[in-house]
């Protein structure tokens, strides 16, 4: 089976070779995709900043950029959430270990 295709405009014209003639018409529109997270309807931009994360806020149904830290602060103070992860916690523990030795000699 042969196809021939050409293209005359916006229009292009598709032949077999059982002599069935298909016409298709190309068009432009419809949906657009956002290209970036400011083209999209429910994203804040208003406190945008590098090292950002984007978190999704229930009081103004919009998806906000957060500082990394205030999200720290929040897992503390949430009484609803287990608050930090007990894993984080150990990690932090260990790590302050090897970087701060309270050795007070002996007596």
């Amino acid at each position: 089976m042969s196809i021939k295709v050409t293209k005359t405009n916006n229009t292009f014209s598709v032949k077999l070779n059982n002599n069935n003639q298909f016409k298709i018409t190309a068009q432009s529109g419809g949906v657009q995709v956002p290209a970036k997270f400011e083209d999209l309807e429910d994203f804040d931009t208003t406190n945008l900043s590098d090292n950002y994360i984007i978190m999704y806020d229930a009081s103004t149904q919009k998806y906000t950029p957060v500082n990394p830290d205030d999200i720290l602060l929040k897992a503390v103070t949430e009484a609803s959430s287990p608050g930090i992860p007990t894993a984080f916690v150990d990690q932090l523990e260990v790590d302050l270990e090897n970087k701060i030795n309270l050795d007070a000699g002996t007596f």
